[in-house]
């Protein structure tokens, strides 16, 4: 059976359409990606931030010497919240959001949402499942140059060959598709950075599976699956999940 799609919802503040649509997606099976731009879950420093930021608020006043990270924490944190109530059918205020070991964000007492987060510019995305670990990673497809310092620093000997294969126009926009996918699983992992990148591989085209650095063969073939989608805000979202048993 073919694993159920990831639903991608826009998700520009509280309330809209999002807010329904994304429990059922995810009760039927379906990983969900919500994404916003940051300033449309801004929100000012005040007691209402302080309750709903609670243990996470001192990190959030660490940092003020950098506005504009303080601001997309606050808000990152906020559509956190709001989506898990969303889901969860309670109020926001009463969910606790911690950080593993490794800095993968869960929330307290609900470990079976699993979430993942992930920003670049006033881009926020958000990933949610109910079966599962699930990692997201963003980047606008700006930065679609070659990058060939890049591929050399994260990509297996195996995927150097596939790239040098491909047009020389499209290896920028699939170097940026092997780093997302690379940095959705090590979070869906949860062990950040603690996988180098290029001890693991996936196939530069076709169906993405986790591949065997050195024999290039998958790794327990079913156990995950990976997307890759553009955004129409112009960036690239990559997703590593666990679908539910039996999909």
């Amino acid at each position: 059976m073919t694993a159920p799609p990831v639903a991608y919802l826009r998700a520009d503040g509280p309330g809209g359409a999002w807010t329904r649509d994304a429990g059922p997606a995810l009760r039927a099976g379906c990983a969900v990606v919500l994404y916003a731009s940051a300033g449309s879950w801004s929100v000012a420093d005040g007691p209402g931030l302080r309750v709903l930021l609670g243990r996470e608020y001192e990190r959030y006043r660490a940092a003020g010497h950098r506005p504009a990270a303080r601001a997309r924490f606050a808000a990152s944190r906020r559509l956190v919240k709001h989506a898990a109530a969303a889901v969860l059918d309670v109020p926001a205020d009463e969910l606790d959001l911690a950080r593993g070991p490794a800095g993968r964000p869960y929330l307290r007492g609900c470990d079976r949402l699993g979430l993942s987060l992930s920003h670049t510019g006033d881009l926020l995305v958000l990933a949610l499942s109910l079966y599962g670990p699930i990692g997201a990673d963003a980047e606008p497809l700006g930065r679609s140059g070659c990058r060939v310092l890049l591929a050399q620093r994260v990509c297996t000997a195996q995927e150097l060959t596939d790239l040098r294969a491909l047009p020389a126009h499209e290896r920028g926009d699939a170097v940026l598709r092997l780093w997302t996918l690379k940095e959705a699983y090590t979070k869906a992992l949860g062990v950040g950075t603690g996988l180098p990148f290029r001890t693991f591989g996936f196939r530069v085209e076709g169906t993405a599976a986790v591949l065997h650095d050195d024999t290039g063969e998958p790794v327990r073939p079913g156990e995950w699956t990976f997307t890759t989608h553009r955004l129409g805000t112009g960036h690239v979202v990559s997703t590593a999940y666990a679908p539910p048993p039996g999909a």
